[in-house]
């Protein structure tokens, strides 16, 4: 898949098109000399977006068992591209992150660089504390990219994505605020997508309705509108009940040094309709990390 054939509609195509023009599609062959070599290569291309890759993440998006799963996985360990990660903070208890061999494939693969750093131990390369949040956001943004229609025909809800890691590395300042990811839509718009696994506070929500004023009306536009991931229903109301009253309430409060409403009527309109709420991912969500 290449992104960059029609790059002219893409909020700030000149800076995400390199990663967005990373190939994520899990393709299926019946050669399984072939499949063996598409697995090898998407993990790599994975690992190295997110910081790890998930056996729970790959089971889903190949479509095969956990046992089969892991006896891929390792064998990429045993060839020196992983390394395996044991940690309590991940749902199965693991994770394996690129070796220095494995890091330098991932570069030959996507022609990007990006920072590697061995540590003494594996888990050490990445954050625990986001290992359950990023290892939901790696299998939402998978997902989206291998979405279909119930008789098997394609149906991609994005065709690329931008994962936080990279994000980051695009805008260090901080000024511009982190999203958890950004996908590059079927109509070249992108959105911003955030994933809401926990309850939030009123005054969170209202953080984050500040930061995407920030991105979609500000001088340097960073998407077109916001996708909020929901993994329960109960968070989803919860959501949507103080985005709705922060949306009314914040054009009527106003900043105490620039003396201006939090929000115009206007923005807060856009916002309404920009602001998204997705429950697509729910039920696997909960089948795959919290059953």
């Amino acid at each position: 898949m290449t992104i960059n054939k029609d790059a002219s509609g893409i909020t700030n195509s000149n800076v995400y098109l390199p990663n967005f023009d990373i190939d994520m599609h899990y393709k299926k062959y019946k050669n399984r000399r072939q499949q063996g070599q598409v697995k090898l290569e998407w993990t790599i291309k994975h690992a190295m977006r997110f910081g790890f890759v998930s056996a729970i993440v790959c089971a889903e998006v190949w479509q095969t068992s956990r046992a089969k799963t892991l006896e891929f996985l390792n064998k990429l360990v045993d060839m020196g591209l992983l390394q395996a990660a044991k940690t309590i903070r991940a749902a199965d208890g693991r994770v394996y992150v690129l070796s220095y061999a494995g890091a330098q494939y991932a570069r030959e693969l996507t022609q990007i660089d990006f920072p590697f750093r061995s540590t003494s131990e594996p888990i050490h390369q990445v954050n625990q504390n986001s290992i359950m949040h990023d290892s939901i956001l790696s299998l939402v943004l998978s997902l989206g990219i291998q979405n279909s229609n119930t008789d098997g025909t394609p149906n991609p809800l994005w065709k690329a994505y931008l994962t936080e890691l990279e994000f980051k590395r695009l805008f260090p300042a901080n000024d511009v605020k982190n999203v958890d990811a950004l996908v590059l839509l079927n109509n070249n718009e992108v959105a911003a997508v955030e994933i809401e696994h926990s309850f939030k506070r009123k005054q969170q929500h209202e953080q984050s309705i500040l930061k995407f004023k920030s991105a979609l009306f500000g001088e340097q536009k960073l998407y077109d509108k916001v996708f909020l991931i929901v993994a329960s229903t109960k968070i989803q109301q919860d959501t949507q009940r103080f985005y709705k009253q922060l949306l009314n309430e914040m054009p009527t409060r106003y900043d105490k040094k620039s003396k201006q409403p939090q929000l115009t009527e206007r923005e807060a309109e856009i916002l309404k309709e920009k602001t998204i709420i997705r429950t697509k991912f729910i039920n696997v969500i909960t089948d795959k990390f919290y059953s």
